[in-house]
């Protein structure tokens, strides 16, 4: 007789299942819609940065111009050169870094004395306009009126020079030979140019192009229209060089010193 084994009704033990769960994707309906990359998503998100980084940028103390200097000004003032910029209270700095153009052409048209005009930025909040003047080179009076002869041989109408130490005054030029020495002076050293008291044609008729100048430490040069500029660069050195009180300096032909008489 066999027996058997009875066959077990019980189930077996249910088995684990692991199951994992994948990471919900945030930006994954928007890469189905736009069928977005990693690469492109990144780029995205560094967009989505810089935008946030420029506009904390725009609202705080840094996008506005500490301070704005000026450099390279001699005789016109400082006060004059940000006006006549026209640099807006308020703008920003990109604002006038943009416009710099536009600020060297006011510059330029609305002062004579300015030739050229740069606005750069110094640090994180400074603006910088670096001026090259058209200075003054000579003063003169004419038809009851001070006018100035400019370096580039413009004559502008002034009130009655307040600064005669900086350039020499002008005796018996007319309209051609300011000209004419506008383009001499402009070979000469600014530096010079302050040791000058006066310039004055002679005698256009009689002696023509002669000149007779006076420097401020009475010392008188007698030169020509024609080639005064880059000889007197040399007055200095001669000067130092013979330590002289008083007397006059020929340099029409060559360079000649006679003492003053009355001097010795």
């Amino acid at each position: 007789m066999k027996f058997f084994k009875k066959a077990s009704t019980s189930s077996p033990p249910p088995r684990e299942i692991h199951e994992e769960i994948p990471k919900k994707d945030l930006f994954q309906p928007i890469k189905q819609f736009f069928h977005f990359n990693r690469l492109e998503m990144k780029f995205l998100w560094w967009i989505f940065l810089a935008s946030m980084f420029w506009s904390i940028y725009f609202i705080s103390p840094l996008s506005k111009p500490k301070a704005i200097y000026v450099y390279g000004n001699r005789q016109v003032e400082v006060e004059m050169i940000r006006e006549q910029a026209g640099i807006k209270k308020g703008k920003t700095i990109w604002g006038i870094l943009s416009e710099h153009e536009t600020i060297q052409q006011r510059l330029t048209k609305r002062n004579p004395k300015i030739k050229d005009a740069s606005v750069t930025l110094s640090g994180l909040n400074t603006i910088q306009l670096t001026i090259l003047e058209n200075p003054a080179i000579g003063y003169y009076y004419e038809d009851g009126k001070y006018k100035e002869l400019l370096a580039d041989a413009q004559t502008i109408q002034t009130g009655e020079p307040t600064n005669k130490e900086g350039y020499p005054e002008l005796v018996n030029f007319d309209e051609e030979s300011r000209t004419q020495l506008a383009n001499q002076l402009e070979k000469t050293s600014p530096s010079v140019i302050r040791m000058i008291r006066q310039i004055q044609y002679v005698d256009p008729e009689k002696k023509p192009l002669k000149l007779q100048i006076r420097m401020r430490d009475g010392m008188k040069v007698i030169g020509t229209l024609k080639d005064i500029g880059e000889k007197l660069n040399y007055y200095p050195s001669i000067y130092n060089e013979l330590q002289m009180k008083s007397g006059t300096i020929d340099m029409e032909v060559g360079i000649f010193y006679t003492p003053d008489i009355n001097a010795q």
